[in-house]
């Protein structure tokens, strides 16, 4: 899944970049770029902790947890004031 969103990233920006390339002169990305521009763009290891966390989604479970073990507890809403931005 992540492959398909990096995938999708790429191709809007040589898109992006064909739109760009008609008016400043700039030619288009070469196909054999391909390989080393989605390893540059893509995340890179330790980039984002925040994806090595075991989140819990249920809301009971992580209180339960975080009085167990003494840590706070962090909880994402949405505007409406729904967690994890259910509406």
């Amino acid at each position: 899944m992540r492959k398909r969103l990096y995938l999708f990233g790429l191709a809007a920006v040589l898109v992006g970049t064909s739109r760009v390339s008609a008016e400043t002169g700039v030619g288009p990305i070469a196909t054999e770029d391909f390989d080393r521009l989605y390893d540059t763009i893509k995340p890179q290891p330790g980039e984002s902790p925040w994806r090595e966390v075991a989140w819990v989604t249920n809301i009971t479970e992580a209180r339960r947890r975080a009085i167990a073990e003494d840590k706070p507890l962090v909880i994402f809403t949405a505007a409406d004031g729904s967690p994890l931005g259910r509406t």
